[in-house]
């Protein structure tokens, strides 16, 4: 709900329940993956931001505590998962980095204006 809220507020040219269907693909990858190892429940950590590019791309992050991630080009490619597969198949261009300060990773998507046929 909160995507579809902000997707709306925002005024984005686009599809809202395909960057609905992103986000969710997003946050799910982040609360399987994203989490160190032997890390406390009550220290698990996952955020997810939306913003619009000046060209009108919606830009949405998912960041995490781990900031590993094998073989990233393997899964949006969907030879391993089908996640960002699904994501990048939604008509998102899928990255990760790491951030300048602190520990983690965000993996964003990016969606162009406009409709999209699938």
């Amino acid at each position: 709900m909160w995507i579809r809220r902000v997707v709306t507020v925002l005024g984005w040219n686009g599809d809202v329940l395909r960057a609905v269907e992103v986000a969710a693909r997003l946050v799910d990858n982040g609360v399987r993956h994203g989490t160190p190892d032997g890390l406390a429940l009550s220290e698990r950590q996952l955020s997810l931001s939306a913003a619009l590019e000046a060209a009108g791309a919606l830009v949405i992050d998912v960041a995490d505590l781990n900031p590993a991630f094998a073989d990233f080009e393997a899964a949006v490619r969907g030879e391993k998962g089908r996640g960002l597969w699904q994501v990048a198949h939604l008509g998102a261009q899928v990255v990760r980095f790491l951030p300048h300060e602190g520990t983690g990773k965000t993996v964003r998507a990016v969606l162009a204006p406009g409709p999209r046929d699938l």
